[in-house]
This record gives C-alpha cells, structure tokens and sequence, in this order.
C-alpha cells in the first residue's frame, strides 16, 4: 500500500497550491505564538527534487500548517503539487492533517486526502521534516494509496515506521522555501513555553 511517488495518472489536479519563496514572517510567528500557547507546530512551504526510479528530476512542493494542542488533538492543512521533468503538472491538490508529534527540531505528520478528491482512493501522506535552523530543512515522505480500507491516520515515521520489505526512504534537502517547526514544552512552573526559549536558558 504504502508507496515513494505520483504516478502521473494516480491524481488529478484539485486544488490550487500558491508556491511561495520561503515561509512568511507572520506564518513563523504564528507558529512561534501556538508554540507558547502549549501546542506543537509545523508550518511552511518547500520545494525538492526526486531522485527515485520512475521519478527522478520531478518536482515537488509540500506545503503545511499543522498543530497540535495541549489536549492532543491536532489539526491543520498540507497542499501538495509535483511537477515532471518537463513541468507537466502529475499531481495537486490539499489533504487534512490528522496527526502531528513534535521532538524538538523534527517534525511527523499525516494527512488524508478527502474521500472523492481526485481519481487515486484511500490517498495518505506520511511526512517527516527535520527544521536545520539557519542550514536547509530536510524531508521524507511516504505515501499510500488505492487501498481498499482508509489509510491510517496516525503519525507514521517514513525511515522507520513502513511495512516490513518496504523501500528505504532518502532524505532530500529543501532547495527553495522551507518550515518552521515548534514543540511546545512544560516549564519547572507548569506554563508552556516554546522550545527556542527553552534552549536559550541556563
């Protein structure tokens, strides 16, 4: 079930997906804000490259803003968009976040597809993004799809989670863009207090 990549035909456009430099000023602040708030957080947009058989040189971007609150329950949007080699668009479209686990810089989440968007069934995403502060993000996805039954919603880690015999998955470095990544943490007090605030105390 569990798979790397789009095939071209797997999804059809179905919804517009805005590609942006890098995460905005206010976006980061606002994770900055939940975080504090006692919620983890994830949130930008970034653009890879492929580098798989049957993909290789495919352009995708992810975008998300996912949290999770104190009470554990999560919520938020992922937009995703791949692009082939000769910019022919294979795939786009949004998903719902339905888990997020934040640990310290690294962030996993998944998100499903509604049900009746585009042609593939039973469509998931499992995505781990590691925040490299002032050096490049990186990320690692996994996806399921044309299940018979919904894919699982919780959070799956794609280097260590996957079925037995399922491929190895890479790590690829953000060239353009990048996220923000907040875990909220508890103080000797009891307030929840971001996990940058936390590193810079003695």
């Amino acid at each position: 079930m569990f798979r790397s990549s789009f095939r071209t035909t797997a999804l059809v456009a179905v919804a517009a997906v805005g590609v942006v430099a890098s995460p905005s000023v206010a976006q980061a602040r606002q994770a900055e804000a939940a975080s504090a708030a006692g919620r983890s957080v994830v949130a930008g947009l970034g653009h890879f490259v492929y580098d798989e058989p049957n993909t290789v040189g495919h352009r995708i971007w992810f975008g998300v803003y996912a949290v999770t609150a104190a009470d554990g329950t999560t919520h938020g949007q992922f937009l995703y968009r791949h692009e082939q080699t000769d910019g022919t668009l294979a795939a786009q479209g949004r998903a719902d976040v339905t888990c997020l686990k934040v640990t310290g810089n690294v962030a996993l989440f998944t998100a499903i597809v509604p049900e009746g968007q585009g042609s593939a069934k039973n469509h998931g995403f499992y995505v781990k993004i590691i925040d490299g502060g002032r050096g490049p993000d990186r990320i690692v996805d996994a996806q399921a799809t044309n299940g018979t039954e919904r894919p699982p919603t919780h959070c799956v880690d794609p280097e260590t989670d996957l079925p037995p015999g399922s491929p190895s998955r890479p790590r690829y470095p953000i060239l353009v863009g990048g996220y923000t990544v907040h875990a909220a943490e508890q103080s000797r007090a009891g307030a929840e207090v971001p996990q940058a605030e936390r590193r810079d105390r003695p």
